[in-house]
């Protein structure tokens, strides 16, 4: 009986194991590839924001200008 057992937790073992060497493959996955790639998204989005923000100090200095200079 206590053979079983123990074949059976050693059984438990190797199957845990294995689900920790996937997840573990999964891990450096989205580590490498997929955090990368959000890197690039938030520096588009980044740029974008810079973009928007230097048009509207441009536009604001137009307004200043002609509202002192006429």
């Amino acid at each position: 009986m206590s053979e079983d057992l123990g074949r059976k937790n050693e059984l438990e073992l190797v199957k845990i194991q294995g689900e920790l060497k996937i997840l573990s493959e999964r891990i450096e996955t989205i580590k490498t590839n997929d955090l990368h790639h959000v890197q690039k998204s938030l520096d588009l989005i980044t740029k974008i924001l810079w973009g928007v923000g230097v048009l509207i100090l441009g536009q604001l200095a137009v307004g200043v200008r002609l509202a002192l200079f006429g």
